[in-house]
């Protein structure tokens, strides 16, 4: 995503694996192993979402963030009520 730095990588697994669960009805995770996203909720409560990333030099964070909150929401199932968090962390 222009903007982006450094995403830890496997954003989308950790949306897939609650996804499943969720899907499932199976036992939800404690954790995920994606240190700079969290994934909680799912299911009638919505999700709660926590991202971090580094920033680009040059780009608005604002601009940023909320780029990567809408490809965030975009990428689950159904249009839940979502919490997503977007922390920069930095800026190279």
């Amino acid at each position: 995503m222009p903007g982006v730095a450094f995403l830890r990588p496997g954003v989308a697994d950790p949306l897939r694996t609650r996804i499943a669960e969720r899907t499932s009805r199976r036992a939800p995770l404690t954790g995920n192993g994606t240190p700079g996203v969290r994934v909680g909720g799912g299911g009638g409560g919505g999700w709660r979402i926590d991202i971090r990333f580094v920033l680009c030099r040059g780009h608005r964070a604002l601009d940023v963030t909320r780029a990567v909150q809408a490809a965030v929401v975009a990428a689950l199932p159904e249009e839940p009520v979502v919490s997503v968090r977007i922390t920069v962390t930095g800026v190279i």
